[in-house]
């Protein structure tokens, strides 16, 4: 049943019924002259009739004669009773009650305690703090608010939250002392009044929005009328999404529409500690140190202190494991965040789930203690990345990132000098002394190239290492020099696929800068995107990082470019005045994502003047970048499958799009029409039906599906790569409860009141329920039902008669022969 067929039964029901009388009426002229027509015409029609018949019967006997005038007369007689229409009218009289309708919120904010939690609880448990929901169903199920209601009105239930719902359930109007004897007309199928309301199982929290404004104007629209006395709205007024209250209050005002709003939950805000944010990676090479930071928000607990606790879960363990736990004093500005970093080293591979929760005596005034934890899953893999490093000449750069990635645990590097004649030793897992082929390309996972001589590579091998970028997910960075990247940007047609990587315009008129001699060191100019990327910071704390950047002498040189293009990131300027254009100076750091690959953009091979700092802030920069720009390739688990998702993220209810992109056993994308995919939920069951990636006509190799979120946790993904000998791509996201319902703790009054100013109802407490009848008016009224007409003359007996007086006439004159 739907809300407009449910509204419509509503209001007719037990509208009462009664005769009120009947009455003979007729169809008659209207005006004088109208009369003076009809009757002239009538009597012009009876004299010519009996003008008629006793010139055909002179010679006939004077009972003859008076017969067939009789029923000549009679004949004309009904047809003037038919002209005049004579109709029987039956006018009925009903009762309409009185209507109110009662609106519960029904978000999950209403799950939240009713009143301030008490200074002197100890624990929650000794709290026993009723929720609001428990307040409002105790109102409508113990407090005879409704029966009061019911003396004078017809009282309907709805409830809202992201929509509206009802008309639930239907209490009729007890007192009918409007009418007697009264026959009751009730639709069946208008929503049940007489069983008892199971109002726990109705009135459950559980929207993940409150849209007050819009839902209650829609409501208002729906069931508006002369008899609806007004609304009561039992909400805490947290109003977070739709229209804005004010446009419900427009909309009362313009119907004329009593609005009641009754306040629960405490207009003081209440105290409340939540852990808002979890900050850390998603993938980490095995052996990484990384870090996990937690970011803390309390509302009304200065300076208290609290404990937080890092807890590990692994694969098969029951519950979490305590692994650090840190006493934390709490700001004494309300609201301030306050982050709270753990340092973690794994020792194990595989998935690993840190939760961080809050623990302490003085969390008994805690307002909501489903905020006071938060998961985050890290995947330890331990593939090592395969990096392969290739150099027009040996550069200091890459002689000193060449020496750090060969010593690197989790890093396998090979090296293509291409200056270098064969047998010269070079730190490195493996020697090149040409391009890889393509297959051998793709087993890689990042390519380091400083200021490469392209022209070593022929246009095939330029257009694989660009495929490799943007179908196989690797990544890149391009470190610009003097000696081969002008020879490139000379030309340009000839390097086109290498010049696509480039997140930046490069510069093809710096001969006159390049021969002049750089004799003045120059810092770094940081944009705010560069202070804020975690993979250029020299420490994991964002404040300590940018000072040791800031005691970086700089560098002597950087290429000139000529801008950034549409979709690059640009991190670093380099301010030297005989660069700069009409795009401002230089561009020292950019990166670009193209296709499912990353490539970065660094314009001077001078950052080993990093290790004049410290030798280790080197070291973390190139494996830091690394990482980076390789991602696309190491989170893919296969090497020739990639599944990608928009974020890790998802609100509960949202649409997730997965795409997959595969590859066939030559390394080139595979075609064909789909591709099952097998979807856990958080639950651990198989998603049903299971999904099918259908393929991307449009990008050759992918396959996309896209699917409801409907419950909060983490979803698992399997796609078992075609021919592949059972490699499978694996992936995961995290489903979250949306937090619009928990950002306002406290009753919105303010919001309430002006919901219902100038309505003609009034804001109300909770407490002061029991005043509610008396604020609405009886609006029951009797009303006169549209008239019913019986046709009196139109009968089978009346043209029966008809036609026996007729043809009896017709026989007379046929006897005596004057027809």
């Amino acid at each position: 049943m739907n809300l407009l067929s449910s509204v419509s039964q509503f209001m007719m029901l037990a509208a009462d019924e009664t005769t009120a009388f009947r009455s003979i009426e007729y169809d008659t002229p209207e005006t004088g002259w109208g009369w003076l027509l009809l009757l002239g015409g009538l009597a012009l029609v009876l004299i010519l009739s009996i003008r008629t018949i006793w010139k055909d019967s002179f010679q006939l006997p004077v009972f003859w004669r008076c017969w067939l005038t009789g029923l000549r007369l009679a004949v004309l007689i009904a047809l003037i009773v038919i002209v005049f229409n004579p109709h029987e009218r039956t006018q009925k009289m009903s009762f309409r009650p009185s209507r109110v309708a009662v609106l519960v919120d029904t978000s999950l904010s209403m799950r939240h305690p009713n009143e301030l939690v008490s200074a002197n609880a100890s624990s929650p448990a000794s709290r026993n703090v009723p929720s609001r929901m428990e307040a409002i169903e105790k109102l409508l199920a113990d407090s005879p608010l409704i029966a009061d209601l019911q003396k004078s009105h017809q009282v309907s239930v709805y409830t809202f939250d992201q929509a509206l719902k009802g008309p639930h359930h239907v209490f009729q109007r007890e007192s009918q002392d409007k009418t007697s004897n009264t026959e009751e007309s009730v639709d069946t199928t208008s929503p049940e009044t007489d069983t008892k309301v199971d109002w726990n199982t109705l009135l459950q929290p559980q929207g993940l929005e409150t849209r007050l404004g819009e839902q209650l104007g829609q409501l208002i629209r729906e069931i508006n009328g002369s008899t609806l006395s007004g609304i009561i709205v039992a909400t805490d007024g947290a109003s977070n999404a739709g229209t804005d209250l004010l446009s419900a209050n427009e909309a009362a005002k313009e119907a004329k529409v009593r609005l009641i709003t009754l306040g629960v939950g405490s207009p003081t805000r209440p105290a409340n500690l939540q852990v808002s944010k979890i900050i850390a990676p998603t993938d980490v090479q095995f052996g990484d140190a990384f870090e996990i930071t937690a970011l803390l928000q309390a509302v009304g607990m200065p300076g208290k202190n609290i404990t937080l606790e890092l807890l590990k879960k692994l694969p098969g363990d029951a519950e979490p494991t305590v692994i650090e736990s840190r006493d934390i004093l709490l700001p004494t500005e309300d609201g301030l965040p306050l982050d709270v970093k753990f340092e973690r080293t794994p020792a194990e591979e595989g998935e690993i789930n840190y939760v961080i929760r809050v623990r302490g005596n003085q969390l008994a005034q805690d307002a909501n203690a489903m905020d006071n934890e938060l998961e985050h899953t890290v995947n330890v893999f331990s593939r090592p990345t395969r990096v392969l490093v290739i150099a027009g000449g040996p550069m200091r750069d890459y002689r000193f990132a060449r020496t750090m990635l060969y010593r690197h645990p989790s890093i396998k590097s090979d090296v293509w000098l291409q200056s270098a004649p064969p047998g010269v030793s070079q730190d490195a897992d493996q020697l090149l002394y040409e391009f890889p082929e393509r297959a051998d390309l793709f087993e890689y996972d990042v390519v380091l190239a400083f200021d490469v001589n392209w022209s070593l590579l022929s246009a095939e091998q330029m257009l694989n290492l660009n495929e490799w970028v943007s179908s196989g997910g690797g990544g890149i960075v391009l470190v610009a020099g003097d000696v081969y990247t002008p020879k490139m940007s000379l030309e340009s047609d000839k390097y086109q696929s290498i010049l696509d990587l480039y997140p930046v315009f490069i510069n093809s008129f710096v001969r006159d800068y390049l021969d002049q001699e750089a004799t003045q060191i120059r810092r770094i100019e940081w944009t705010q995107a560069g202070l804020d990327a975690g993979f250029l910071m020299l420490t994991d704390d964002p404040a300590t990082s940018k000072e040791l950047w800031e005691t970086f002498p700089g560098l002597y040189r950087c290429y000139p470019s000529n801008g950034a293009k549409a979709a690059a990131t640009v991190y670093a300027h380099f301010p030297d005045p005989k660069t700069q254009t009409e795009h401002g100076f230089s561009i020292l750091m950019a990166s670009q994502y193209f296709g499912e690959g990353r490539c970065f953009y660094l314009g001077s091979p001078e950052m080993w003047r990093l290790r004049s700092v410290d030798e280790d802030y080197y070291d973390r920069f190139w494996t830091k970048l690394i990482r980076n720009v390789g991602q696309g390739r190491t989170r893919r688990g296969t090497k020739r499958g990639t599944l990608i998702l928009e974020r890790d993220e998802y609100v509960l209810g949202q649409t997730v799009s997965v795409r997959v992109r595969l590859l066939n056993p030559e390394f080139q994308p595979l075609v064909q029409e789909s591709v099952p995919m097998e979807v856990i939920d958080p639950r651990g069951r198989p998603l049903v039906p299971n999904l099918l990636l259908m393929q991307d006509r449009n990008r050759p190799g992918e396959y996309t599906a896209s699917f409801r979120a409907s419950l909060p946790g983490k979803y698992r993904f399997n796609v078992t790569v075609p021919n592949s000998k059972g490699q499978v791509v694996e992936g995961s996201l995290n489903v979250l409860l949306p937090r619009l319902e928990d950002e306002s703790l406290s009753q919105n009054v303010k919001g309430l009141k002006e919901l219902a100013r100038d309505t003609g109802g009034a804001y109300l407490a909770l407490e002061e329920a029991e005043t509610i009848p008396a604020l609405l008016p009886d609006q029951g009224e009797e009303f006169l039902i549209d008239e019913r007409l019986k046709t009196l003359w139109d009968q089978a007996w009346v043209f029966f008669l008809l036609a026996g007086l007729l043809a009896t006439e017709w026989l007379t004159r046929k006897l005596f022969k004057l027809s």
